[in-house]
């Protein structure tokens, strides 16, 4: 049970491999697990997942109408009966009218947070690199908060000092040196996107942070620099980029 009525809920995990049976693939979550397997080994994995949806009560076997109508279509379909809370997930993650993206690197993991906004409820989805995805739903209001505890060391400290030149190629997750030697073992480095649909130029950045000081990396033309924050700088910068985003979608809606 949550702790206050703000608090995410706890939903269900699910597997990479189970969200291909029960969801239609796209750009947004990542499936690192099931990315990495062969093609012949992605269907072998698929038909695995769906015998243990049908074991654990999450689907239902099709029914011999089902069969038929997709007998008659020939194109590979099967209207599946997914229980009620997987199917909400998956139309809360299909109608996201925002999505905040955080890939989060620390000295030994890598693991993936996104929060799905539909109108005043949060879809919170958690990726781990082995493809488990653990879901949860949480209140709009909660949203900026949320993002910021992912994406932010929970004992942040202030950074200074000038700007330091990125040498590390596009994508590396690597920081600079001279914040390497200054956060230690400590740090978090969390790739961030705020999205709506259709949004070609989304904000996009990095923040490092750790008990001695935080930096943003922001995406633009070359050469990169990451930039010192004071913490509560750093945890403005996500709320504000994800409050900009958020106010376009619903101009948007309206």
């Amino acid at each position: 049970m949550p702790d206050t009525e703000s608090d995410p809920v706890f939903v269900d995990v699910l597997t990479d491999e189970e969200l291909s049976v029960v969801a239609r693939p796209g750009a947004m979550p990542v499936m690192p697990f099931l990315d990495d397997l062969a093609e012949a080994d992605r269907e072998t994995a698929r038909r695995s997942a769906y015998r243990s949806l049908v074991a654990r009560g999450v689907v239902d076997p099709p029914t011999p109408e089902a069969i038929a109508a997709a007998t008659a279509l020939r194109d590979g379909s099967l209207e599946l009966m997914v229980r009620q809370d997987i199917r909400s997930v998956v139309a809360l993650r299909e109608a996201a009218q925002v999505v905040v993206a955080v890939a989060r690197t620390t000295a030994a993991t890598q693991d993936f947070w996104y929060a799905h906004l539909v109108d005043d409820v949060v879809l919170l989805e958690e990726v781990s690199r082995d493809g488990m995805h653990r879901f949860a739903l949480a209140e709009d209001a909660a949203l900026d908060a949320l993002a910021v505890a992912a994406a932010v060391h929970p004992d942040a400290g202030d950074g200074d000092g000038p700007a330091l030149a990125v040498k590390a190629p596009a994508g590396d997750p690597t920081p600079p040196d001279a914040v390497l030697e200054r956060l230690g073992a400590a740090f978090l480095r969390s790739d961030v996107v705020v999205r709506r649909p259709g949004d070609d130029e989304p904000p996009v950045f990095a923040l490092l942070s750790g008990p001695d000081g935080c930096w943003c990396i922001a995406a633009g033309p070359q050469p990169l620099r990451a930039e010192p924050l004071t913490a509560d700088a750093a945890r403005t910068r996500l709320a504000d980029a994800v409050a900009s985003v958020r106010a376009e979608a619903v101009t948007l809606r309206g």
